[in-house]
């Protein structure tokens, strides 16, 4: 990810608005979070793009956190992508190197939907779920 945005830039350009902490969503998906990395984990053997998926899934969740717990909720357009814009204008730049990651893996997963002829390998499913991983524990650690 190359430009980071401010929360001021995302308001701006109505791609998040304020909404209420609520600490129990919260909980809720980081819960499903873990949930998603044992699915990930128990189908990386069998299926690669299965394993990709439910990690994307569980960083997407955890970005929805950090945005729930900072006071915000993706608007109608474009959720997948504000996520990750979010989650790098709220963390800091130590970690930019998962935002981007974040984003390279949506990227992939988009492609992966949209276009059936693009395999998912096994290095890039064990990339994702370790990116997952690592932005789960960070997330955490933000959300406390």
């Amino acid at each position: 990810m190359i430009y980071k945005p401010s929360k001021q830039d995302l308001l701006r350009h109505g791609l998040i608005k304020q909404s209420p902490v609520d600490r129990r969503a919260i909980e809720n998906l980081l819960g499903r979070a873990e949930i998603d990395l044992k699915t990930a984990k128990r189908n990386l053997d069998e299926d690669p793009e299965c394993t990709h998926t439910y990690a994307y899934r569980a960083m997407l969740r955890s970005g929805q956190a950090l945005m729930i717990n900072e006071g915000y909720r993706p608007d109608i357009k474009n959720k997948h992508k504000t996520v990750v814009q979010f989650a790098a204008a709220a963390l800091d730049d130590q970690y930019q190197h998962l935002v981007s990651d974040f984003d390279q893996i949506r990227r992939k997963g988009h492609a992966l939907f949209y276009e059936p002829d693009i395999p998912c390998s096994r290095i890039e499913a064990e990339h994702a779920l370790k990116t997952a991983e690592a932005f789960l524990k960070v997330i955490r650690k933000a959300v406390r």
